[in-house]
């Protein structure tokens, strides 16, 4: 049985701006008190479950989230999610959104349904959704035609909910974004600020559709199964912005599939059925904003943005280590010297998007 939450508190919406989105959080961080939470303990589960749990195990975890599988006494399973790092107001928005998606009701999408809230441990308790993510389709040798079902699926998906969402068509808030990527900590080289500059020369005054970002639409989210997608991650912020940014958070994290995929096996030719899934994924995303002619350069420009966020972050943990503030301590921000690594990892990423987005502008 379920226990009563307040609405979500929804008046922090950001707009367009999610590195200083990234550096308000990381600065919130030391501050907060949510590393200090305990896990849900057995008698807290089955007091809000109102049945016996068998055992409560520790099944994924990074410095955001904490994930339980438990096991009922009954028999079956569920998934218990216990926000570590956040306030409560974010905790009531993420169980809200999971209501809120399964209303929408679109073809193909499911969403697990919740069986439990302990507001006191930042938790909620919800189904095992059945399943493999997309990523662990890409790696399977016999799941390519289910890859490519995924990927087509999930563009589908996408396009009804920014149909449901959108509030309006208008000029990219160019503006905004210049402000946003200039709080990025990294240094551009004078070509780069020129390519940058171009762009928002080129995007002025191209449509776009605005309105509510799922933020965090990347393929790790969704489980696909029977021909239908458990989206297994809601939005913890309601955001609004360019919607593109959705487009661009799954694309880019399947090119990154693509070239982990490359760099472990060069001559696999399922290389060319994670580029089909990908290309199905793109042909289901339903209207085109902006124009065929700027779209390209535009979807890479959001690419790049979201990698000065994940920029923002990781260079934020490796500064926590640094200062050995509590709560890089513990591995509560992953494995430091991973962290490390991942920064030069970004760098290059950063100026293959750049040549990237230089070869896609308009002439």
């Amino acid at each position: 049985m379920t226990t009563p939450i307040q609405a979500a508190d929804v008046s922090h919406a950001i707009d367009c701006g999610y590195v200083q989105a990234a550096r308000r959080r990381l600065d919130e961080v030391p501050m907060s008190k949510a590393v200090l939470l305990e896990p849900p303990t057995l008698s807290e589960l089955e007091e809000a479950l109102g049945e016996r749990v068998q055992r409560c195990e520790l099944w994924e975890g990074n410095w955001r989230n904490r994930v339980y599988r438990l096991e009922l006494a009954r028999g079956g399973a569920a998934v218990a999610k216990q926000l570590i790092v956040g306030t409560d107001a974010k905790f009531q928005c993420e169980y809200d959104q999971l209501g809120r998606l399964a209303r929408l009701q679109l073809p193909g999408l499911r969403v697990p349904e919740v069986l439990a809230l302990l507001p006191a441990k930042r938790t909620y308790v919800m189904e095992l959704a059945p399943g493999k993510t997309i990523p662990r389709l890409v790696r399977d040798r016999k799941r390519l035609e289910d890859l490519l079902k995924a990927c087509e699926l999930a563009g589908k998906i996408l396009a009804g909910i920014h149909l449901l969402w959108t509030q309006k068509i208008c000029s990219i808030p160019v503006d905004t974004l210049a402000r946003d990527l200039a709080v990025t900590p990294w240094h551009l080289s004078s070509r780069e600020e020129k390519i940058l500059q171009s762009a928002f020369e080129r995007f002025a005054g191209a449509e776009v559709r605005m309105g509510q970002v799922y933020y965090d639409y990347k393929p790790a989210n969704f489980l696909f199964e029977d021909d239908e997608l458990f989206l297994i991650d809601p939005p913890g912020v309601l955001r609004q912005g360019v919607q593109l940014w959705d487009f661009s958070i799954f694309r880019s994290f399947m090119r990154r599939e693509l070239w982990r995929f490359t760099l472990r096996r060069p001559f696999d030719r399922r290389r060319a059925g994670i580029r089909q899934a990908m290309a199905a994924f793109l042909a289901n995303v339903g209207t085109l904003y902006p124009e065929p002619g700027l779209f390209a350069s535009v979807v890479r420009f959001f690419e790049l943005q979201r990698t000065a966020v994940l920029m923002t972050l990781q260079k934020g943990k490796v500064d926590a280590a640094r200062q050995k503030m509590p709560i890089a301590g513990h591995a509560r921000l992953g494995n430091p010297l991973a962290n490390r690594i991942t920064l030069p990892l970004l760098e290059m990423e950063r100026r293959w998007l750049f040549r990237q987005l230089a070869r896609e502008l308009p002439r």
